[in-house]
């Protein structure tokens, strides 16, 4: 399951009594208004009754011939799909080998057509032809060295002049401890950073670990890039704040967003919470002595941009406020930061269960079950205790909203 599933999947809630405001920020509705889209279903794959089986998907993306890939990270393999949603090749599978990787959770097309798969630890990208055959690997180069770390691989953006990446490097130094170093950065076609565009540091005492969410929090599901170059990223988790960087600046211009109410979570959202917690925590060397979670979402939960440079962005008061016969409102804005329109996408799916992206091309991929696929592979009990969750079902849907 993506970065943005997962945040994604821990919001909804009741609506607090205050709000957020960042000095620069719009107070204004948006230009053209809320209007609910007409959704066209254009296939649907795996669930019950289908031959395709998905165990986790993490990211998705489209190719050059408009056909949807979709990264499964439990079998190590993308999945590309026709317009009818049949399979057309995989690519990719576990290994070490050559064109093999192992629980990538992410992934990204490069100019050129070829696949780019991201292995999360060790962080190794394994770039694939179209036809299935290894382009070859490689690992993310900080400037400077960063000698001695261990590099975590969470996010991995299309760019003109390469990727962009994003991710942790670890090191272990004495007394139990591991300094992590988050990254938002503008690499070239090798992984070589060309430019560093945010950056966190944490350190992890192991023998009192605490896991919690600001302590993690980064712009896993917060960022995109546009078809020009721009990268757009949401630093903040409290604020609705997005910062753009045009190809080649390495300050952001402009910064943008708007004033938004705090959703806070009630029990079972917070326990939503805590199990995610609970997953992530199992990738590290000792388990967590406490998780610690937030009274409320992150403001923002997922961004996407279009390939008409539309930046589209999923808040948690989208998810928690949306009109009858809707499941999430999703924001519009500009590739000059005005907000231009909501759009309201209807349907009964579960916000809490199933996830939910944008694609390059405007077409909306929902994933039915995608919170229980993940904690079930994290070996997670999943939201309703069951045992083992449904099969995945992926549904494609082309949106009318004009």
């Amino acid at each position: 399951m993506s970065r943005s599933t997962v945040l994604m999947l821990v919001v909804a809630a009741l609506v607090a009594t205050t709000g957020v405001a960042v000095a620069g920020i719009t107070s204004q509705g948006p230009a053209r208004g809320l209007v609910t889209a007409t959704l066209t279903e254009q296939w649907r794959a795996g669930g019950e009754d289908s031959e395709i089986f998905f165990g986790n998907i993490s990211a998705a993306t489209v190719d050059a011939d408009g056909h949807v890939i979709l990264l499964d990270s439990q079998l190590s393999q993308a999945l590309v799909l026709d317009d009818d949603g049949e399979l057309v090749t995989t690519l990719g599978r576990e290994g070490e080998g050559p064109g093999e990787v192992r629980n990538p959770g992410g992934m990204l097309t490069m100019p050129d057509g070829d696949l780019c798969l991201l292995q999360t630890f060790p962080g190794r990208i394994v770039r694939i032809h179209p036809d299935g055959t290894p382009a070859g690997e490689f690992t993310f180069a900080p400037t400077g060295g960063g000698q001695g770390q261990f590099v975590v691989l969470v996010t991995g953006l299309p760019h003109p002049e390469g990727m962009v990446l994003a991710g942790i490097g670890m090191s272990f130094g004495g007394a139990g401890q591991s300094v992590q170093d988050y990254f938002l950065s503008r690499c070239d076609d090798a992984g070589h950073e060309t430019a560093r565009l945010l950056a966190k540091r944490s350190t992890i005492d192991y023998s009192d670990f605490e896991l919690s969410e600001m302590g993690m929090d980064f712009i896993w599901s917060r960022c995109a890039t546009g078809p020009d170059g721009a990268v757009y990223a949401a630093p903040d988790r409290n604020a609705y704040r997005i910062e753009a960087w045009r190809s080649g600046e390495t300050s952001p211009d402009p910064v943008f967003g708007r004033e938004v109410a705090v959703p806070r979570r009630d029990a079972g959202q917070k326990d939503v919470a805590r199990r995610i917690l609970e997953g992530v925590g199992a990738n590290y060397p000792v388990p967590p002595k406490r998780l610690v979670v937030e009274d409320t979402p992150a403001v923002i939960a997922g961004m996407w941009c279009t390939d008409d440079g539309l930046l589209w962005v999923m808040t948690s008061p989208g998810i928690n406020t949306p009109p009858t016969g809707c499941w999430v409102v999703l924001d519009i804005f500009d590739g000059t930061g005005n907000f231009v329109r909501q759009v309201a996408l209807p349907g009964d799916f579960d916000p809490q269960r199933d996830g939910l992206q944008v694609l390059r091309d405007g077409r909306v991929l929902v994933t039915v079950g995608a919170l229980d696929a993940f904690l079930n592979q994290q070996a997670v009990a999943g939201a309703d205790d069951q045992a083992e969750a449904d099969p995945l079902e992926v549904i494609c849907y082309d949106p009318d909203f004009d």
